[in-house]
């Protein structure tokens, strides 16, 4: 426990102060400024540049009989309840790879989920829009029709009344047809699985001991009650801390529809969502105040949304009786479980020992096929990129998914000249924002760990509500404020946004971490005469390592990956970041496949290397949380 200064004891720490003073100044500027600013626009019917009309309540009331507005959230919604469903995956994975007794192969394992999975969100998409839901020739249409399945769907839809959405013999367009948008937007990234669900889920995974296992086996259970018992008591955590994480994200993001289906949200709009219906209102209808009100009503419905998940998180479940849900074949796993509980009258009957022997090579197999099945389907969009990058347009129509000769290698040097620029932003901007953020983050979090200073409170739980705050609502006036500074089409504002953005969830980490450092290690630096500055030097950032190794990353990921901001603010394309000038390039009605995947690649190589040179630190870093945690 930290301890609590007095007013009249300030005099003594007064420089802890300084630790918080820039990440307040920049919180104020780029986010409780523009929010303020949005929630006063909302009352004005407002073009961007002047205040045009007062109508109070008006923009609300017509944001809340608009159907247009509801539908965006019934989308938003389906899309939700889905994304929920995809989180199985990853767990699947992660305890498949946890059951691997080699630590070898479980290392093994985690570097190969890596590489595919760290490919940038928006590169991904992409492949999907250009390879899979391609009406003629896309591999999604080709499965369906060489398989059969489409004659499977062309039968349930008739017996379903669907309208001729499947046809036998007709390939569908499945970002063309308003009846399939939306299940485009389910359907891709299949099989769902990323490398931080899984890597979370495995970090949580490592603080079970062997011996656990060991007397579980003696005991004789099966399978199914190592999961329920053993394991999903332990991951339950960080499995309803990613529900949020996805739900939440799910109704404030536009970036992958905006990718998917265009400004337009889809043939009709079917797939709007309501941040991108804001952004619609805000930069193409010049409906700016109208736009403030949408981001004021997205706010409130996220942060109800939160606080409604962390209440049902917090507040005691009732357990359900997973152990009971044997399957009828589970006997054959555990011969020791079915002679522990035999039918009344009778004595227990052992299984033969090859039943047993081969019930346990049959659980390595299902678990080993497992991992390399989502594997193969993990690295298919990868094993396209590459492949296709080295192609050229005849040789990729007339065979899109086999390796072709001669290979045309440059495709990559005509990649390199269309990216160079951008790919050396987003270096720029990356690394910049990851520095700036790790630096102002980690001395508030100081601040907020190591004393109770006066104001620490307020000061706190201003920060926690930004957690709950979307920044793409505050966009409208976000946009405004950067005009006025000049910051428009400018790197500085790239910067300074995404390090404002990044500093809550850096902070809440952090301030964890600073906290369990032993109070020992502080009162002996003191009794030697270090000031705060020294403390932070000599005591906290020699232990942070991991724990700033783990956020930098995901820091620098998620800077690299952005685009939503840099496409709305950015002009000058000489200074675009690599991911918009990626969404440019896949806009252009005539393509040149190879130098187009070999462009995918050189934005998705810089991500591979940094997680696959920093994995042993990032999974320490997640480990020691999940210690600690």
């Amino acid at each position: 426990m930290n301890r609590r200064v007095r007013w009249s004891q300030v005099r003594h720490h007064r420089e802890m102060y300084l630790f918080i003073l820039p990440t307040l100044l920049l919180l104020g500027l780029f986010v409780y400024y523009p929010a303020a600013s949005g929630v006063f626009h909302s009352f004005y019917r407002w073009n961007g540049a002047d205040i045009a009309e007062y109508v109070g309540l008006g923009n609300y009331l017509d944001l809340l009989s608009s159907a247009d507005f509801w539908a965006s959230f019934k989308v938003a919604m389906v899309l939700g309840a889905w994304n929920v469903v995809k989180m199985l995956p990853a767990l699947l994975v992660a305890v498949c790879i946890h059951r691997c007794h080699s630590p070898r192969l479980q290392f093994l394992y985690r570097a190969l989920f890596v590489v595919p999975m760290v490919i940038p969100g928006l590169v991904v998409v992409l492949i999907w829009r250009s390879f899979f839901f391609e009406a003629t020739s896309g591999y999604l249409n080709r499965f369906l029709l060489g398989s059969g399945l489409m004659d499977a769907l062309a039968w349930v839809d008739r017996a379903l009344g669907w309208g001729g959405v499947f046809v036998s013999g007709h390939a569908p367009a499945w970002l063309g047809d308003p009846r399939l948008i939306l299940t485009a937007c389910v359907v891709w990234g299949f099989p769902w699985v990323g490398s931080f669900a899984v890597l979370t889920h495995l970090a949580k995974l490592q603080g079970i001991s062997r011996d656990v296992y060991e007397a579980a086996e003696i005991d004789g259970v099966s399978w199914w009650t190592k999961f329920t018992r053993i394991e999903l008591p332990l991951i339950t955590g960080s499995i309803y801390l990613m529900l949020v994480f996805v739900v939440i994200d799910t109704v404030k993001d536009a970036g992958m529809i905006l990718a998917l289906a265009g400004m337009g949200g889809g043939p009709g709009g079917k797939v709007t969502v309501p941040a991108l219906f804001m952004i619609r209102k805000a930069f193409a209808e010049q409906q700016m105040g109208y736009a403030c009100a949408v981001g004021i009503v997205l706010t409130a419905v996220v942060m109800a949304l939160q606080k409604s998940l962390t209440w049902a998180m917090d507040s005691e479940r009732p357990r359900l009786p997973w152990h009971r849900l044997q399957v009828p074949w589970h006997r054959l796993w555990s011969p020791r479980a079915a002679e522990a509980s035999p039918a009344p009258g009778r004595p227990p009957r052992p299984l033969p020992r090859r039943w047993r022997q081969a019930g346990s090579w049959g659980l390595r197999l299902a678990r080993h096929g497992v991992i390399w099945g989502v594997l193969a389907m993990a690295f298919l969009p990868l094993y396209l990129m590459l492949t296709v990058s080295f192609k050229t347009n005849q040789q990729y129509y007339q065979a899109p998914a086999a390796v072709t000769l001669p290979l045309h290698p440059e495709n990559w040097r005509y990649a390199w000249q269309m990216v160079t620029p951008t790919v050396a932003n987003s270096v720029f901007i990356s690394v910049t924002t990851t520095v700036l953020v790790l630096g102002l983050a980690l001395g508030a979090a100081y601040f907020f760990a190591r004393l109770r200073m006066p104001l620490a409170g307020v000061l706190w739980h201003g920060i926690i509500i930004l957690m709950m705050m979307p920044m793409i609502a505050n966009l409208v006036p976000l946009f405004r404020l950067l005009c006025d500074l000049q910051l428009v089409n400018t790197l500085t504002a790239l910067i300074l946004v995404g390090a404002a953005g990044s500093q809550v969830a850096a902070i809440f980490v952090l301030r964890s971490f600073v906290s369990d450092i032993p109070p020992d290690l502080y009162e002996a630096a003191e009794i030697d005469g270090a000031n705060h500055f020294r403390q932070v030097r000599h005591v906290v950032l020699p232990l942070s390592g991991p724990i700033l190794g783990t956020v930098g990353v995901m820091q620098f990921v998620a800077a690299w990956n952005d685009f939503v901001l840099p496409l709305i603010i950015m002009r000058d394309h000489a200074r675009l970041p690599v991911m918009v000038q990626l969404l440019r390039l896949a806009g252009e009605y005539i393509k040149l496949w190879g130098p187009l995947m070999a462009g995918y690649a050189m934005a998705s190589l810089p991500i591979i290397v940094l997680f696959i040179s920093s994995m042993k630190l990032f999974v320490r870093g997640l480990t020691e949380g999940a210690v600690k945690g």
